[in-house]
Order: structure tokens, then C-alpha cells, then sequence
């Protein structure tokens, strides 16, 4: 997995910190904060690579000499501009469209100059994921789908709770167009058990890990596959599908697991604010919610 950040923050007044990362970043803006402390640190800017990089990574992942993919490498650098995330996320779609194959007669990689340089410019590549993930099976982008509403890093037990009490067609129906062929019974099924295979086909894709210290803990492999795989549901739809999720999950967690992840259900319920009905029980139980929360965050700013 390209790895998007890295910070490395030694037990002393005096840190030192790799970034491969936007200014904007979530961790960017917190180093500027430490920046405000006593703490001393000393960036490394780590920019886009070069086309000299691009080639020699190529060349390596290809098996071959630099001369050879030279033409691929100047292509792929014009069309990413050296960002390494999308390199990587190039490369996977030539092999997913079929674009790049290996030839076993000659026993090489295989490509058109031409056919590859005439694919659309990846400055959203977005484009690139979304399309990859559409390439996914079924079963797995509503899975995909329901892990973007929960965030950057999320838990294996809470997407369970939620595909295990939403069948493939509801789910469908919630976050897709509405002209779709049926589906078999087979593909409607939306249980645990077939979660697992999901999961391996994700984690096959280098789409999202599992947390070397907690095994019910996966993150996105990058900020932009999250947004990517949001992106999957129609904006008219988003809002109801994540006011589902929230419901769900109010209503599985138990006490202590909705503590914990109390503000993550309110946001997701306040999605669907707008679209509740008149029942004034339902409004009272959502403001009853907020109300916890409200108090929650007084209670962390108050220490």
C-alpha cells in the first residue's frame, strides 16, 4: 500500500517529521499546531517523483530495462505529474482495462503507446477509482459503500451489523439507480459469511488494510479511495443511505459500543434529518441524541 503519511515523533523535545502529504492534510494541519508548542521540528518536503523515478519504478515492477518502458514512463508521468498515489492507481487501471497485459508467447509485459496515452488525464483520480471500484462485484461496492459513510477508519463489526441487517437489493435500493436487473437470490444474500470474501477482494485490490494492532479495525488505503467509493452513491440518495446506517447501528450497538462511537451515530442521523417524517417521537428521540452528544463534548472540553 502507498503510504500517504508518515510521521515519525521521537519521546523527546525535539522531533523529527517525514511528510508525504498535502499542507492541507489532517496531519499537516496537526504538526502546524505542535509547531505552536515547545516542541522543535524539522520537516522533510518530499515532493512528486520525477520521470526518471517513474521510469525506474516501472521498469522494475515490469521486469524490464529503463530504454524499454521509457515511452510508457513519460506517459504515465505527464498524465499523474509524478504523484505517487497516482502512479500507482494508473498502472492498476492499465491492468484492469486490459491496456497493459503480460504475454506469455514472448514472455513480457505488453502495451500501445498510443491506446494508453489517448486514456483521459487522471488530475481527478477520483475518475480512476471509481471506476475501478464499479469493476468490484456487487456485494462488495455496497460493502465499500456503507465503510465510506463510517470514515477514513472504521470497524469490521459495524459494517457487519449493518450488511447483516440490510439484504443486497435494499441496500441497492438505497444507494444506487433505480434501473438495475434483479438480482438472484444467491447475489440478495448479504450476510456475514460472505462479507469475508469482500473483504479479501478489497484488501486483494489495495484498497483498504486491516490494523496491524486490532484485527476489527480496517482503514482506506488512501483519503481519496474514501471519497471515491462515497462517490458510488447518488447525491440524492446519500443522505437517506446514511440516516439507515445511523438507525442500524443505534439500534445494534450496545450501550457501551454507542458511547464510544456516539458522535460517529448522531452525524450519520443528522444526515437524514430532513427526511424524517412528522412523527414527533422520532424527532424527540433525535434531539434526545444530540443533547448526549452536546454533552459528551462539554464534558471533554471541561476535562
Amino acid at each position: 500500500m502507498l503510504v500517504s503519511s508518515l510521521a515519525y515523533i521521537p519521546p523527546d523535545t525535539h522531533s523529527c517529521v517525514f511528510r508525504l502529504i498535502h499542507r492541507t492534510h489532517p496531519l499537516a494541519l496537526q504538526i502546524r499546531e505542535k509547531e505552536q508548542t515547545d516542541i522543535d521540528l524539522m520537516s522533510i518536503e518530499i515532493g512528486n517523483l520525477t520521470l526518471e523515478n517513474v521510469t525506474s519504478l516501472i521498469a522494475e515492477a515490469l521486469d524490464m530495462d529503463d530504454d524499454t518502458v521509457k515511452n510508457l514512463a513519460t506517459i504515465v508521468h505527464k498524465k499523474t505529474s509524478g504523484n505517487a498515489f497516482f502512479v500507482l492507481m494508473f498502472l492498476r487501471s492499465l491492468h484492469d482495462e486490459e491496456l497493459l497485459t503480460y504475454n506469455f508467447g514472448i514472455m513480457k509485459w505488453t502495451w500501445d503507446d498510443d491506446t494508453v496515452n489517448a486514456m483521459l488525464a487522471t488530475e481527478n483520480v477520483a475518475t480512476v477509482l471509481i471506476n475501478k471500484l464499479k469493476r468490484l462485484n456487487t456485494r462488495t461496492q455496497n460493502v465499500v459503500k456503507v465503510a465510506s459513510c463510517l470514515g477514513a477508519k472504521f470497524s469490521l463489526s459495524a459494517v457487519a451489523a449493518i450488511t447483516d441487517n440490510l439484504r443486497t437489493s435494499e441496500l441497492r435500493r438505497l444507494s444506487s439507480i433505480e434501473q438495475m436487473p434483479p438480482l438472484t437470490e444467491d447475489e440478495d444474500d448479504n450476510t456475514t459469511s460472505n462479507l469475508g470474501s469482500s473483504l479479501h477482494e478489497l484488501q486483494g485490490e489495495g484498497l483498504w488494510e486491516v490494523e496491524s494492532g486490532d484485527t476489527d479495525i480496517c482503514h482506506f488505503g488512501h483519503d481519496k479511495i474514501q471519497t471515491a467509493a462515497f462517490e458510488l452513491i447518488p447525491l440524492s440518495k446519500r443522505d437517506t443511505f446514511r440516516g439507515k446506517i445511523g438507525s442500524i447501528l443505534l439500534e445494534k450497538l450496545d450501550d457501551d459500543a454507542l458511547e464510544a462511537n456516539l458522535f460517529e451515530v448522531v452525524s450519520l442521523l443528522n444526515c437524514a434529518m430532513s427526511t424524517l417524517s412528522d412523527d414527533k417521537e422520532e424527532r424527540k428521540k433525535l434531539a434526545k441524541l444530540n443533547h448526549l452528544a452536546g454533552m459528551k463534548v462539554s464534558r471533554v472540553v471541561m476535562g
